[in-house]
């Protein structure tokens, strides 16, 4: 018991992690479809910050069909572009909106999503 503990200092935390983790490869091929309408709902948040509702309707039904980006998101195909795409427009959307509003709640919602993506892209 006393081994372990130093081996892992957050052994409950763990122990969680290990009950529900499934490993990188088997999280992207369980939730790549998922990121890719998260993708959609980020490209329309984005265009609707910068122009209109119509205008990023359109930009998300265009993001959904998108040959080159159906091919990053497919199930079952093992791809970190896919939501590391996700993490990019999620991320200038909550850039547009911070400097739009000039909120640190934003401005902090920014630098948090700009972390994740940093740390997907560089590291997958």
């Amino acid at each position: 018991m006393g081994y372990e503990i130093l081996k892992f200092p957050y052994y409950p935390w763990y122990t969680f992690v290990r009950i529900f983790a499934v490993g990188v490869s088997n999280t992207f091929l369980k939730y790549s479809h998922s990121f890719s309408g998260l993708t959609a709902i980020a490209m329309f948040l984005m265009t609707r910050e910068v122009w209109s509702t119509e205008a990023g309707l359109l930009a998300a039904a265009c993001m959904a069909i998108v040959p080159g980006y159906i091919s990053r998101s497919v199930a079952g195909s093992y791809d970190n572009e896919g939501i590391a795409i996700f993490a990019l427009l999620f991320t200038y959307f909550l850039w547009l909106r911070s400097v739009k509003t000039g909120s640190v709640f934003w401005a902090t919602a920014c630098s948090v999503s700009y972390f994740y993506m940093v740390g997907h892209i560089s590291h997958p």
